[in-house]
């Protein structure tokens, strides 16, 4: 185990930097894997550890680690030194050793019993396992671990030691060396920067956005002001200034209606209808004999549209001879049968300008 503290976390970059510092000093025949173990953060950086592990014991799908059948045993000790020390368990047929410093391990050892301690030259039990640790503190310059060793024998202290551990260093629960655990940290890092990037692009095009939209509403907030200025300035001209301006659109229209009405009455119906009473009764006050009769007329101020029926078309175009007289300009549109007998017909009437 090696622990590291870098000032990047992305575990692709964190296996990086330890394959450069730790793959050269562990080159041999066999290929080592080296596994990080994230175990907190702080400022933007990332500290933990590192598991060396042969390749052939590092678990596939379904692959049990050979050769460690109580693997990851030595982290359920970390509780019985605090995480910081040396702990020892012997039992049951397995050996596990472990050696802590912050919380963070820094030696891990698990095997069958039988196998005693590999490299040790005094023999193997329990006092060889402490002693492979305490050398392995004091070579590593940590001699303060040497002093706190625990060590437990019973089923009831591990279980306990685990219980406590899992409870005061939950990191240790998400502790996983398969490679389809590495896999699968590696795609969700993959994953989590792909929605950064994306989310960052979104968040940025939306800042774009609100920019435009916040420069176009000062644009036209602008216009209206200038608008409005202008048609204050242009009532200003008309009424005087002496006048209080509110509301410079109806204030005008209000102006227009006072003043309607104040000319002659040229354009009045009555005008419209004086003229056709007098196209219509030739001035005897009866109406024409054989004179078409009027159905409808529409009065739009400057003119009059006329539709009536007739016997003759001698009698249509009398009166629109009548009509076209006094200042009033007479046109015949359409004039079509009409079942029975008789003719429809439709009649303009426009006052002429003087």
């Amino acid at each position: 185990m090696h622990p590291f503290s870098f000032p990047f976390r992305p575990l692709k970059d964190v296996r990086s930097a330890l394959s450069l510092r730790f793959l050269p000093l562990l080159s041999g025949e066999e290929a080592v894997d080296i596994i990080p173990w994230i175990s907190g953060a702080g400022g933007g950086g990332a500290e933990g550890a590192a598991w060396c592990v042969a390749a052939s014991e590092v678990p596939g799908d379904g692959v049990p680690l050979q050769g460690n059948i109580c693997w990851p045993l030595p982290l359920a000790l970390a509780s019985m030194v605090d995480g910081e020390g040396i702990a020892v368990f012997r039992g049951m047929g397995i050996t596990a050793s472990a050696v802590f410093s912050g919380g963070v391990p820094v030696f891990c050892r698990c095997g069958s019993e039988e196998e005693g301690v590999r490299g040790s030259e005094e023999g193997g039990g329990m006092d060889g396992d402490v002693r492979l640790c305490r050398e392995f503190a004091l070579a590593s310059g940590r001699e303060g671990l040497a002093a706190s060793v625990w060590t437990g024998t019973s089923p009831g202290e591990l279980l306990e030691a685990a219980r406590q551990t899992a409870a005061r260093f939950p990191a240790f629960l998400s502790v996983n060396i398969s490679r389809p655990a590495l896999e699968a940290a590696l795609a969700r890092e993959r994953t989590a920067r792909v929605l950064r990037n994306f989310s960052a692009a979104a968040a940025f095009l939306g800042a774009v956005f609100c920019a435009v939209q916040f420069s176009l509403s000062l644009q036209v907030r602008s216009s209206l002001e200038r608008i409005s200025a202008e048609a204050a300035a242009l009532y200003r001209e008309i009424a005087g200034p002496s006048e209080r301006i509110v509301d410079p659109l109806s204030q005008a229209r209000g102006k227009l209606a006072e003043l309607r009405g104040s000319g002659g009455d040229d354009s009045s119906l009555s005008l419209f209808l004086g003229h056709l009473g007098r196209a219509w009764t030739g001035g005897d006050g009866g109406r024409k004999s054989g004179f078409p009769v009027l159905d409808q007329m529409r009065y739009t101020g400057e003119s009059a549209e006329l539709t009536g029926t007739a016997q003759t078309m001698e009698a249509i175009q009398a009166l629109r001879t009548a009509a076209d007289s006094g200042g009033f300009r007479a046109s015949l549109g359409d004039i079509q049968q009409i079942p029975g007998g008789g003719l429809r017909f439709s009649l303009s009437l426009r006052r002429e300008k003087p």
